[in-house]
């Protein structure tokens, strides 16, 4: 009886080399006398190209199966796919805000108007970044100052003819769109923009915004049986830019682009500062991000119900880092039916990437209300309250020996800038963070509260610093907080790193942070 070969199932060798060396095999087992792979002949030229065609293919199969799935997505334009099959949108870049004065050398005789769009940009000549006024201003008369909002934006208008068929679809030139800043008017009124044409009649004027892995838009409107069909011409006014960029120190809008007059028509010298820095600008959603927050955009439907719930749709607002919803099951101070949820602000960026926690403004603070009341609604019998995350100081005291060939200067600024790394609420990729975390978050083994942040954690991030050659073994090796031991948080409180001391153990100098 003729016994069959096992057929061979490991899908794991589908390389170059490794289909070129089974397609030696399989030519020898029919051509005994072709044992020569190395020479140049027209044979060996095909086995290699079918080596390459094969290594090609399996290339592109591995990326649509990668690609097919949430945990594994890689390209950004295969998540936005994701997303359209669940409703979810990856968020493009925010504009940062924030409010500039205008100033003249002296008190205004007449008054001077300032009309929204006025643009202004940085005064860094390498690198100027643009902003606009989004509110209209008027500097009076016997006053020499006003505060106008500005935006790091620009706006763009286009015009299209509508052809009457249906479905029709219209690109928006200019990139990077800004997220819900399109508004369109046509020959038959204005139109509003839906996340899909799902329940519009025939006669609802909305149109879908579908944003690409180019942050180009595309405005898609009706087919007239669900939404209808614009008519004459179509204006299309929307915003571009956005972006971490924008979040500019204080003093640094300076530049005036536009001349303004006053209301006689003479041009006058006015000067600009901005003398709070910019904040809000937040760059585009990462393919990594949407790994986490597409899936977890399903877990929570219509209403916020869990703990979860009303923690990931707070985390879905824009410039909102981390979120801990507390009840009467964190801390016996919350009432039972209500709950306060606490919110972490996106900070400044470090210079690895990380994002420092930041201290959220009354705006975020009530778009996060806005969020699990309004969009998401809690239960008709609960109430919730978004406040400001209490942070627990961690001062960070050492005693280090360096290793052979360095010096404090270069080593003591590393040291600092991995602490801050290790104390960042977001990773380089716009994760949380997994090394700090609100005390009630953080459990032993058994899942019981421990609310602590770990001596031992830190003591790793000092010994682990390029340069280092130990931390000293005395009793102030390591202090936190000024004691050799784990810092007790608190359950709803999330830690932040204060003061850095570092001390050459070999010579008893301080050693430089910067």
């Amino acid at each position: 009886m003729t016994i069959l070969p096992r057929p061979n199932f490991d899908y794991t060798d589908r390389d170059f080399e490794s289909i070129r060396f089974r397609l030696q095999g399989l030519v020898r087992s029919v051509f005994p006398e072709w044992t020569d792979f190395n020479q140049a002949n027209f044979g060996n030229i095909l086995l290699e190209l079918f080596a390459y065609v094969g290594d090609g293919l399996h290339h592109y199969i591995d990326g649509a199966g990668r690609n097919a799935f949430w945990p594994t997505v890689e390209q950004r334009i295969a998540a936005i796919r994701l997303g359209r099959q669940i409703s979810f949108k990856l968020t493009g870049a925010a504009a940062a805000k924030t409010d500039v004065t205008f100033s003249l050398p002296s008190v205004a005789a007449v008054p001077v108007p300032i009309p929204v769009g006025t643009r202004l940009r940085t005064k860094d000549p390498a690198n100027p970044i643009p902003f606009r006024t989004t509110a209209a201003a008027t500097l009076p008369i016997g006053s020499s100052s006003v505060s106008v909002a500005v935006e790091q934006a620009e706006t763009a208008q286009v015009l299209f003819d509508s052809s009457g068929a249906l479905n029709q679809e219209f690109v928006l030139p200019q990139t990077p769109y800004l997220d819900d800043s399109l508004v369109v008017t046509a020959t038959d009124g204005a139109y509003t923009e839906v996340d899909s044409f799902l329940g519009a009649g025939p006669g609802s004027r909305v149109f879908v915004v579908l944003v690409d892995q180019f942050d180009q838009a595309r405005v898609r409107f009706g087919n007239g049986t669900t939404g209808a069909i614009p008519q004459g011409t179509i204006v299309a006014d929307y915003k571009t830019g956005g972006g971490s960029q924008g979040n500019v120190d204080q003093n640094q809008i300076e530049i005036l682009d536009t001349t303004l007059t006053d209301s006689g028509g003479s041009v006058v010298p006015v000067s600009v500062t901005n003398p709070v820095a910019a904040s809000g600008g937040l760059p585009r959603m990462t393919v990594k991000q949407a790994r986490v927050a597409g899936p977890a955009s399903r877990r929570t439907l219509t209403r916020c119900v869990t703990k979860d719930d009303f923690e990931n749709v707070a985390q879905a607002v824009p410039g909102v880092a981390r979120a801990l919803m507390a009840t009467s099951n964190e801390s016996s101070a919350v009432q039972e039916n209500t709950g306060i949820l606490y919110i972490i602000a996106r900070g400044a960026s470090l210079t690895s990437g990380r994002i420092q926690a930041g201290t959220p403004s009354s705006g975020l603070l009530d778009d996060v209300l806005t969020a699990v009341t309004v969009t998401t609604p809690q239960t008709l019998t609960f109430t919730v309250t978004p406040l400001a995350a209490t942070y627990k100081t961690v001062n960070v005291a050492t005693r280090v020996h360096l290793a052979r060939g360095a010096t404090g200067a270069v080593v003591g600024p590393k040291i600092a800038a991995n602490l801050r790394d290790f104390f960042a609420v977001l990773d380089e990729d716009g994760l949380p963070n997994v090394s700090v975390d609100f005390g009630a978050n953080l459990k032993d083994a058994q899942g019981l509260v421990v609310a602590e942040l770990a001596w031992s954690d830190v003591f790793n991030v000092i010994r682990d610093t390029e340069g280092v050659r130990k931390v000293d073994e005395g009793p102030t090796g390591l202090l936190l907080n000024s004691l050799q031991q784990s810092v007790s948080i608190g359950a709803l409180n999330f830690p932040v790193l204060g003061t850095i001391t570092i001390t050459d153990g070999a010579t008893g100098l301080p050693v430089p942070t910067v």
